[in-house]
């Protein structure tokens, strides 16, 4: 799937909600594993609406600070072993989410995806990218940083979009 098709499902999955989590799931001392981390520490989005966590290994951990702060979609970006060629990006609902593997996480992110939609009442879809590696180490794979710069770029452009459309909104 391209792109610019994940960027505009993504758009879709907000489209309504005026508060919007963005979650960065992963390891940074696994190579790829780190991709989530990267791409929310690298995030210039900055807005009340839009709370962006780096929230490593535990993402169950912040369950309570996003009800309080009345996540109503939440995205959560990680490394995922689609088995597809490195840098595949796709998005994931809880339904679909039975034959991806995530490695580096103690509970299974079906499970995660209805733990947090329950705590917040919010929708959660998970951004997956195919990594090349998640042995110990430190630094992106050089396709995998390309595609997760890439993405930094539509998600913060997305974002400023939907925001902006919320404020013109809300001046009305």
């Amino acid at each position: 799937m391209s792109d610019s098709n994940i960027i505009r499902q993504l758009s879709e999955f907000i489209s309504g909600a005026s508060r919007i989590a963005i979650l960065g799931i992963g390891n940074d001392l696994r190579t790829d594993d780190g991709l989530g981390l990267f791409i929310v520490h690298e995030l210039k989005t900055k807005h009340p609406n839009v709370f962006i966590e780096n929230v490593g290994s535990v993402p169950e951990a912040f369950a309570r600070p996003l009800a309080e702060f009345g996540a109503e979609r939440v995205i959560m970006i990680d490394a995922a072993d689609m088995r597809k060629p490195v840098g595949h990006i796709e998005l994931v609902t809880k339904d679909r989410i039975g034959g991806i593997a995530i490695s580096t996480h103690s509970m299974p992110l079906s499970f995660l995806m209805q733990y947090l939609e329950d705590q917040t009442g919010g929708k959660t879809i998970l951004l997956g990218v195919q990594p090349q590696s998640i042995v110990f180490g430190e630094g992106l794979t050089p396709i995998v940083e390309e595609v997760s710069r890439k993405l930094i770029s539509e998600i913060d452009s997305m974002l400023k979009s939907h925001l902006r459309g919320l404020d013109d909104v809300s001046n009305d």
